[in-house]
Parts: structure tokens; sequence; C-alpha cells
């Protein structure tokens, strides 16, 4: 038996691999830090409609986990759960390409209000789809392994990107406008359904420990009990929602480059390779700290690079040295959300992983509101004026994070059951 589950950990293991680069290789087309932002500006929106891009994705994405986790803790089998809703989060992504072609040159306004609808749903299905894809991906994965694959993912994921970003940016010198966008999302659509196809190859051996199903009131109201219940969790959380405040500036780098420096459309493509190129080594470095040390410790690779990304965007005098901002913020991209998503699995039992997974993002979604205050202080006080406040909270987040936030594989934690 010992030999036959070796087997499978190890198909797994290079399935998942192959799942990621494919998902991830997709992120070039798509970038909320970069190709969005350029996107939204092009077809009418100002600054708030820029702000509200991670308002969209991560509210969107974080709030129905908390529901969808109530019923995947009950599941003994969680591939079918995370690959149906992740195919229907992938034709989602089909029809915002169509959206883009059809409407975003005769009628920019329709084509932004549609784009805006179409790609809250999207993240509202990714969102169901997380849980259980995240709780499937635990399951499938040993402890010690889960940072290292998650690095391999993010890493060869970002080198295909790479190539991704190289195209991207011969669409955007080459097509006219929405075609350029267009292909980039029908491509993006391409590589994601197929990696949802490596899914169905990944063996899930044995059926999960589950928790009675309860109705959702009788599960809303003993949740209080997991947050209350473990204090290291909670100093987790509040350390996360500061980090998550300095991320305020990330979706205007792009906006504000090609402002200030009247930089063409081709220059968004070259911000992504920068991007891309650090996520590629960021992302191993992280897997392999996070495996020797813990996820704690990622996790501070990750906000020192959204704090360099922040000082530089002062700093920068032109396009040219802008592209360092990139290059640091790759740091932040490729591994913020894989560490905090290892870390908060670790804080509680086996059978509540979805729950501590959806109960982490939900918590954190109203922090994303951010956003629009982002949208709001560069209008009234300037771009500058956002990045020095971005510095402010990395600093103070960085603070939280190593001097009040225990990595839970250094101690043992016994929260009661929910």
């Amino acid at each position: 038996m010992g030999s036959l589950q070796t087997i499978f950990e190890r198909r797994n293991y290079r399935l998942n691999v192959l799942e990621g680069v494919l998902f991830i290789s997709s992120a070039a087309f798509t970038s909320l830090q970069i190709v969005l932002p350029a996107l939204v500006l092009r077809l009418g929106g100002g600054n708030v409609v820029v702000g509200a891009l991670p308002v969209i994705v991560y509210v969107c994405l974080f709030l129905p986990q908390i529901f969808a986790a109530r019923y995947v803790e009950t599941l003994e089998w969680k591939r079918r759960w995370a690959i149906g809703a992740g195919f229907v989060q992938r034709l989602v992504l089909l029809f915002i390409a169509i959206v883009i072609i059809a409407f975003g040159d005769s009628s920019s306004s329709i084509a932004l209000i549609l784009f805006l609808v179409l790609y809250a749903s999207m993240n509202v299905v990714a969102g169901i789809a997380t849980p259980g894809w995240y709780d499937f991906f635990a399951k499938v994965t040993p402890l010690r392994k889960r940072g290292r694959l998650s690095g391999t993912r993010t890493s060869l994921g970002s080198l295909a990107a790479f190539v991704s970003g190289i195209l991207l940016t011969v669409f955007l010198s080459e097509f006219r406008f929405p075609f350029n966008y267009g292909i980039g999302f029908i491509l993006a659509f391409v590589l994601q359904m197929s990696s949802l196809m490596t899914q169905f190859y990944m063996i899930e051996a044995e059926p999960s420990k589950t928790v009675k199903r309860r109705t959702i009131v009788e599960y809303l109201r003993n949740l209080p009990i997991v947050f209350h219940g473990n204090k290291e969790f909670r100093r987790f959380i509040v350390s996360s929602a500061v980090l998550i405040v300095a991320n305020m500036p990330i979706g205007f780098f792009t906006v504000y480059a090609l402002k200030r420096f009247q930089a063409d459309e081709s220059i968004v493509g070259e911000f992504t390779l920068s991007m891309m190129s650090t996520q590629i080594i960021a992302a191993i470095i992280a897997g392999i700290v996070a495996d020797r040390h813990g996820n704690k410790r990622a996790l501070i690779l990750s906000a020192c690079g959204m704090l360099l990304a922040s000082t530089w965007a002062l700093l920068a005098p032109s396009a040219g040295w802008f592209r360092l901002v990139f290059l640091f913020l790759g740091f932040n991209v490729g591994t913020e959300l894989m560490a905090r998503y290892n870390i908060s699995v670790e804080y509680g039992p086996v059978e509540q992983r979805s729950t501590y997974i959806a109960l982490m993002n939900t918590m954190l979604a109203p922090v994303y509101l951010s956003g629009l205050l982002g949208g709001w202080i560069s209008d009234l006080f300037g771009y500058p004026a956002l990045f020095g406040l971005g510095v402010v909270f990395s600093v103070l987040g960085l603070v939280l994070l190593i001097k009040r936030v225990k990595d839970p594989r250094h101690f043992v934690i016994a929260p009661k059951a929910v």
C-alpha cells in the first residue's frame, strides 16, 4: 500500500505541476496588475474603475467561499467539485473575450459595463470552486511538499507566462484595438481549459475526513468559534489585512506609467515580461523556504517585494527605469497567495481545511475595498501620495508579520471544532 501511495503522489505531483503551468501561463493575457488596468483605461474607465478591479476580484472571489466551504467539508471526494465549478468559470472567460471583440471599439461604454459584470461573475464562480480545489490540492500533496510544489507550479508557470507575455507584446503592437486584447483572452481561455483537463487524470485515492452537514444558520453561527478560539490564526489575519491595504498601488502602476511617461500600449507587454521574469525565480525560492522554514518566511519575502515596488514607483525617472517596479512586484505576486493559502490550512485540523481557507478569505474580502480608496486618493492627491501610503502600510504589515505572527509548524494548535 505504501508503494502504491508513493506512485499516486508522484503522478499527482507531476499533473499538478502541469496544471499550474497551463493555468498560470494564461495570467500574462489577463493580468490584474498590468493588462486589466490598461484595458479599462482604453474602454474609458477612470481611476475609480481601475481601483475597483481588485475589489471585484477579491470580494467576488472570497465572499462566496464560506458558503461553498460548508458543502465542501461534507464531501468525501473533492475533485468533482473543483472540476465542475472550474469549467463554468472558464466559460465566462470566453464570454469576456467575445464582449471585448464585439463592443470594444464600437460601444466602449457598453463593453466596459459588460466586462465588469462578467468579470465579477467569473470571480464569484472561481470563489465557489476555490475551497474544493485547494482542499483537493492539499489532500493529494504531502505537507512537506506543498511549498515546493506551489513554487514549482508558479515558477514554471511564470516561465510559460513569459512566453505568453512576448505574444501579448506582439498582439498589442501589431493588432488594432480591440482584437489585440480579445485574442489574448481567447488564448487565456484555451490554456485554462487545458489546465482543467489535467485534473481528470489526478488520483484521489482515499475519501476525505468529513464533518456532518449543517444548516447555513448553524454553520455561520459556529464559525466564530474557529476565529476566537485560535489566537495565532487571528494574528495572522490581522497582519494579512494590513498587507492587503499595502497592495493598494498595484492597479495604478501601469496607469501611472502610461500617463506620466506618455508610453504606448506595447509597454504593457514589457511590464508583464518584467513581472513574470521575477516570478520564475521568486516562486522557486519561496517554495523551498516554505518547506524548510515555514510559510511565514515566504510571506515576509512577498511583503518586501511590495515594499520595494511602491518605493521605486516614487523614484523611477523614466519608463525604462519603471520596469524595476514590476520586477519587485513579481516577488509579491509570485509568492503571496501561495504562501497565505498554505499557511492558513496549517492553523486547523485536516477536516476543516476548506473552512479555514474560506474563513480567511471571507474575513479579508472587505479589506480589498481599499482599492476603491486608492482610486479616490490618486484622483484627489495624485499617484505619489498613493504609492507613499503603500510604503507605510507595507512597513506596518511587515512589523506585525515578523513580531506577532507565529508559524503553525512551530507549535501545536488545537482549536475547538466547528
